[in-house]
């Protein structure tokens, strides 16, 4: 009726990282490539809507290598 699509997308950032690899889960090895947003965007750049969780911004202890 309303033509209306939910899709779920899970990436641990929004940036292209060595973390996307589940298996890789050791935060103090991540790594993130800040200029590569394309690998994970490509899924919903034609949302409408965009809601995502910042939980990962407000953990702290170990840092993030960019």
């Amino acid at each position: 009726k309303y033509n209306v699509s939910i899709e779920f997308y899970w990436a641990p950032f929004l940036v292209e990282s060595n973390s996307d690899n589940p298996i890789i889960s050791d935060p103090r090895k991540r790594i993130l490539r800040v200029d590569s947003i394309y690998k994970h965007a490509r899924h919903w750049m034609d949302a409408d809507i965009f809601v995502f969780n910042t939980y990962v911004w407000w953990m702290n202890g170990f840092p993030i290598n960019s």
